[in-house]
């Protein structure tokens, strides 16, 4: 293999999962959170070996991811997170996929879909409410309560499953804004009991708020980051024992030795200082290398640090960044970031092509056409590749025996 794939070992996903149900109240399960394929894990690899380990819900933000995992022989609860549509209703209803309801204007309509599915043998859908406590994104506001009622009790096609919010600042250190959004949640939901809408299932926290608030599991807890290895922030660091499923490598493509003041990359900001050997690994921009997301300071301290960052790499030394790593060591990217080609300066390191070099790739940026390969320890279950051309998340699922 010559190029740059990502390694995913299912073991550690699995042995996150097994530390998070420790953490659990009593009657509480959790629903893995698989959206944006798993958080580039792969959603229907992860999938299938937390429900092999007992997991019965899964959380999604599309119709079409939900229906892959069916597709893949998904047998638990999947929960669609997000808006969906009356031209999607009839797929999702067919795959027995429990639909977030956050607008009164599409009970009529949904309530018409499931009595005509009914009537054909297939389960009445299931809905779980979104209520709006502040995170001002989707959901029932307080004052729709009353009129969402009254239409739910007149819709005799549609089952309330359970009912849900989304805490907007659960990983910040003021708890203040998540005390209230739970304490309306709690006034909502007391007030649809009051009005007749008695939801079996109770669910309100993320990750973060699994952590901090274990009186607020109810009957699940939502997880996406602790289960992928990450913590929701740093101070939540060690509080819980996780383990990183995710490497990503590329390999060596061309080595050369240089002298020294050879001049690297687009514009000549780097400029080596002694002789020394450059590597070429054939991973760039395209692939999500040096991506990174955009990040709103959150105060005056952090506000510092990028701009601390920014005057750094004005200079050429970058501060915060992950590590290439190279038989074991550090070693400095030499220049700028190619669009599929980057120069490593590594220095005398012994080293041949084909090598292996560890690259910081972050998960939902890496491109979703790299070549998965899927471990459980040393044993290669499964490689995943998307196709050229091809849009759908899966087009390659085959099992593997190799070691």
């Amino acid at each position: 293999m010559t190029g740059t794939w990502i390694e995913v070992n299912l073991e550690a996903v699995v042995a996150n999962y097994r530390e998070i149900t420790k953490q659990l109240q009593p009657g509480s399960k959790c629903m893995a959170v698989v959206k944006a394929d798993a958080y580039g894990l792969g959603a229907v690899e992860v999938a299938k070996v937390l429900e092999q380990a007992g997991c019965e819900a899964f959380a999604v933000t599309k119709v079409e991811e939900g229906l892959i995992l069916r597709e893949q022989g998904i047998k638990g609860t999947i929960l669609i997170l997000g808006p969906t549509t009356k031209e999607e209703w009839y797929q999702a209803v067919k795959a027995d996929l429990h639909l977030t309801l956050s607008e009164i204007s599409w009970i009529n309509d949904l309530n018409e879909v499931s009595g005509q599915l009914e009537t054909e043998g297939f389960p009445q859908v299931k809905v779980h409410l979104k209520l709006e406590t502040g995170m001002g994104r989707t959901g029932f506001w307080p004052s729709e309560l009353e009129p969402l009622a009254k239409a739910l009790l007149a819709a005799s096609h549609i089952q309330v499953a359970g009912v849900y919010t989304h805490f907007a600042r659960a990983a910040q250190r003021d708890k203040n804004y998540t005390v209230e959004q739970y304490n309306r949640f709690r006034d909502s939901l007391a007030r649809l009991k009051g009005l007749g809408i008695n939801p079996l299932w109770q669910h309100v926290c993320n990750s973060a708020a699994f952590l901090d608030y274990p009186e607020w599991h109810h009957n699940f807890v939502r997880i996406g980051t602790l289960l992928v290895g990450h913590y929701p922030g740093v101070g939540f660091s060690g509080r819980i024992k996780l383990q990183d499923p995710w490497t990503a490598k590329s390999q060596i493509v061309q080595l050369r030795r240089v002298p020294k003041g050879t001049y690297v990359g687009y514009q000549s900001i780097y400029r080596t200082k002694a002789e020394t050997q450059l590597a070429v690994i054939p991973v760039g921009y395209a692939d999500g290398f040096g991506v990174a997301p955009h990040f709103v300071p959150q105060g005056f301290i952090d506000f510092l640090k990028i701009i601390i960052k920014n005057l750094a790499a004005l200079f050429g030394v970058t501060l915060g960044q992950e590590r290439v790593v190279l038989k074991g060591q550090s070693v400095r990217i030499a220049g700028k970031i190619g669009m599929q080609l980057t120069v490593l300066d590594i220095g005398n390191l012994n080293c041949a092509l084909g090598d292996e070099v560890e690259i910081p790739l972050r998960r939902t940026l890496a491109n979703p056409r790299t070549l998965r390969i899927y471990r459980q320890g040393q044993q290669i279950l499964s490689k995943r590749v998307i196709k050229e051309g091809v849009l759908p998340l899966y087009t390659e699922y085959s099992s593997m025996t190799e070691t």
